[in-house]
């Protein structure tokens, strides 16, 4: 008899183990698709407010302590100067944006076929974080072979710079 009642102990204290591992999993489950759910949402948005942004151009920033200035450069091969545009929005948001056309597509007729096609034509737009208070007339951009290479301060004019203590 106390062979029975341990035996049927252990079942029990074996499927309330179970129950709890599996009440735990359901829990972790719901967690998981919530968070997707949410960021499916926020990734959603992003691309509804960029519209027909087709891709980002890459980027290198280079931070030089020794230097007053921070600099950029991005990747916009084939491009001109007068295809970019560089705005500051906001207080803080350096926006660069454009349109790159395929000028294969336009000089050939509609029968053409592109076996292999990996470059990226149409809008584009890349925001890079720019120290608070940094005005437009402080921020120098040139383009030189498809490379845009644009540079602002590392601190705004006028932005008080602590003294060491």
């Amino acid at each position: 008899m106390t062979v029975t009642t341990s035996t049927n102990h252990k079942l029990s204290h074996s499927r309330n183990t179970d129950e709890r591992f599996q009440a735990l999993d359901r829990a972790l489950a719901r967690r998981y698709v919530v968070r997707l759910l949410q960021e499916r949402r926020l990734r959603s948005n992003q691309e509804q407010s960029q519209g027909d942004i087709l891709f980002r151009p890459r980027v290198e920033i280079c931070d030089n302590p020794s230097s007053s200035r921070i600099t950029a450069t991005l990747e916009l091969p084939g491009m001109k100067a007068d295809d970019v545009r560089v705005t500051l929005e906001r207080d803080n948001l350096l926006a660069i944006s454009g349109e790159r056309v395929s000028k294969a597509l336009s000089d050939q007729s509609a029968s053409v076929s592109f076996p292999v096609r990996e470059i990226k034509y149409g809008k584009f737009l890349r925001t890079l974080d720019v120290p608070s208070g940094t005005m437009m007339s402080t921020i120098s951009a040139a383009m030189s072979d498809g490379m845009l290479l644009i540079s602002w301060p590392r601190s705004p004019p006028g932005a008080r710079t602590r003294s060491p203590q």
